[in-house]
């Protein structure tokens, strides 16, 4: 029987005829040490960044299968200006695959979100993610409730749609919105273009603002044996008129180089915000090492400017008044099961 494949990183069904059930996760640990510039630095030692779950696929007809996804995140008093412990909900999913593609439905990251994954060389658990930079206004969504069609690998070309009815209490998003997003990603040769749009209708409230607020980001990966270079462009329209957030651009670009069983690896990403001066810039620099399969160790320098209310995910925001630079350090390991 033919390969059944959901795409978005979902499930790979070798063989559909079969019900299957996996549990999965990554235990990340890392002594980070950030030291924003006026103040004392921050050090911490965790697991924040963790995650496991259960995912599984489950054949209920002739060419199309069940499949779910339910992960939970760990934290473990990482970067924050609180203690934060315990477990939050992630990515958890239930939908219909097929040849012809497939439909989730539940908590999952936006398509606008995956393109912005896809461009960044750093993990998700490490200090140089560009999320620092490209998230500062709430523009990597894990939204609540959301419904994702995804096509199936055509000629080089796969893409999603996603609609979301309610994205209050998503990401830092409180006010009442839907929203909707979409991506599209065409590789040929050792080149992959990718592209995603998102749009966002926030309602009016008793202290809030109807707004339409939407962005667009643009990349291209280039892949060569041992080398990869990756470029990116985002644009967004924060209605400033009415969310009093500034329309801001990023652009970034990274070159990761892998020699036997280590990748050393940099990137820089630049926020330019409209008629303000507080702009941000982020450079990080990384050795990650492949023990096996299933471990890695890590190491990296960073350092971001203006870390003030960019929201960024892995410096802590500090003073909302001030402009300051911070930088970092990290060292880790990684495993994955």
């Amino acid at each position: 029987m033919k390969k059944i494949i959901v795409v978005a990183s979902l499930i790979t069904i070798a063989n559909p005829c079969f019900a299957k059930t996996k549990v999965f996760g990554e235990l990340t640990a890392s002594y980070d040490n950030v030291f924003p510039v006026g103040l004392g630095s921050v050090d911490k030692v965790s697991l924040s960044h963790s995650f496991f779950g259960v995912k599984g696929v489950n054949e209920i007809s002739n060419n199309v299968s069940l499949i779910y996804q339910l992960t939970w995140g760990v934290h473990s008093n990482g970067l924050d200006t609180e203690k934060v412990t315990g477990f939050e909900n992630k990515n958890q999913v239930i939908g219909l695959a097929s040849r012809t593609g497939a439909v989730i439905l539940g908590r999952y990251d936006t398509p606008f979100k995956v393109l912005g994954k896809k461009s960044d060389l750093f993990w998700h658990s490490q200090l140089g993610q560009n999320r620092n930079v490209t998230n500062a206004k709430d523009w990597d969504l894990r939204a609540d409730k959301i419904i994702v069609v995804q096509t199936p690998t055509k000629k080089g070309f796969q893409g999603s749609f996603a609609y979301s009815p309610d994205i209050s209490d998503t990401s830092r998003i409180t006010q009442n919105g839907s929203a909707i997003s979409l991506n599209g990603f065409y590789k040929k040769g050792k080149f992959q273009y990718g592209a995603a749009f998102e749009s966002h209708d926030l309602k009016p409230s008793a202290t809030q603002t109807a707004a339409e607020t939407n962005a667009l980001r643009l990349n291209v990966v280039y892949k060569d044996g041992p080398l990869k270079v990756v470029g990116f462009y985002q644009q967004e329209n924060n209605d400033v008129d009415q969310t009093a957030i500034v329309d801001a651009s990023v652009i970034g670009v990274g070159v990761a180089y892998k020699k036997d069983k280590g990748v050393l690896k940099a990137q820089l990403y630049s926020r330019d915000n409209e008629n303000s001066v507080a702009d941000s810039h982020l450079f990080a620099l990384g050795y990650d090492y492949k023990y096996d399969k299933n471990f890695d160790f890590f190491a990296q320098a960073v350092k971001i400017t203006n870390t003030t209310g960019i929201g960024g995910n892995s410096f802590m925001e500090n003073s909302t008044s001030v402009s300051r630079d911070a930088h970092g350090l990290s060292l880790g390991v990684r495993y994955k099961f």
